[in-house]
C-alpha cells in the first residue's frame, strides 16, 4: 500500500558518527512513515541536505565538530526550519533544546519506543500544520474571490458553523 506524502516524514540524519548514524538508520527502518532522505557527518553537510531535500524532520546530534546542532539551527532558513528530534549522548543540553522548539530529545542508545513516540509526535504536529495552512489557503481563496477583508470573511465562516 502506498502512503502519500501527508502520511510520510522525510526526515535526514546528522550526526557526526558512522555508527550512530548507521544504527539510527537501521531502527528508522522499522517506521514506514519516516524516509531517511540523507545521511550527514557534519552541520555544514546538513545544511546543503536541508536546501535539497526540504525535510520535514531532522534527527540532530548536538556536540559535532565545526558547528554544534544548536547552532546549525541559527544557519537554517526560517522557511526551510524542519521539526528537530535531538539525538545525544549528553543530558545537559536537554533545557536548550526545548528552548529551540525541539519536538523531542533522545538520549543514546536510543530506546526504539522513545523513538517511536518522537515520531508519532512529529506526525501529529505536521498533520496540524497542513490542516492549518489548508485553513489558510482557503481562507486566501474566499478574500480573492469575495474581495472582502480577512476579518470580514472570517466573520462568516464563523457565522455559518
Amino acid at each position: 500500500m502506498k502512503t502519500n506524502d501527508q502520511d510520510r516524514l522525510k526526515a535526514i540524519i546528522v550526526d557526526d558518527e558512522d555508527l550512530a548514524r548507521q544504527g539510527l538508520a537501521m531502527r528508522l527502518e522499522a517506521f514506514t512513515n519516516v524516509e531517511v532522505m540523507q545521511e550527514a557527518r557534519n552541520a555544514h553537510e546538513a545544511l546543503e541536505a536541508i536546501t535539497i531535500h526540504e525535510p520535514d524532520l531532522l534527527f540532530l546530534d548536538i556536540q559535532m565538530p565545526g558547528m554544534t546542532g544548536l547552532e546549525l539551527l541559527g544557519e537554517i532558513q526560517t522557511d526551510l526550519m524542519p521539526m528537530i528530534i535531538f539525538v545525544t549522548a549528553f543530558d545537559a543540553f536537554a533545557v536548550e533544546a526545548f528552548r529551540v522548539h525541539a519536538i523531542d530529545y533522545l538520549l543514546k542508545p536510543i530506546e526504539v519506543e522513545r523513538l517511536a513516540e518522537a515520531i508519532a509526535r512529529s506526525m501529529e504536529l505536521k498533520k496540524r500544520l497542513s490542516v492549518s495552512q489548508e485553513k489558510q489557503k482557503l481562507l486566501d481563496l474566499a478574500v480573492s474571490l469575495t474581495g472582502k477583508s480577512y476579518s470580514a470573511v472570517g466573520e462568516l465562516i464563523s457565522n455559518s458553523e
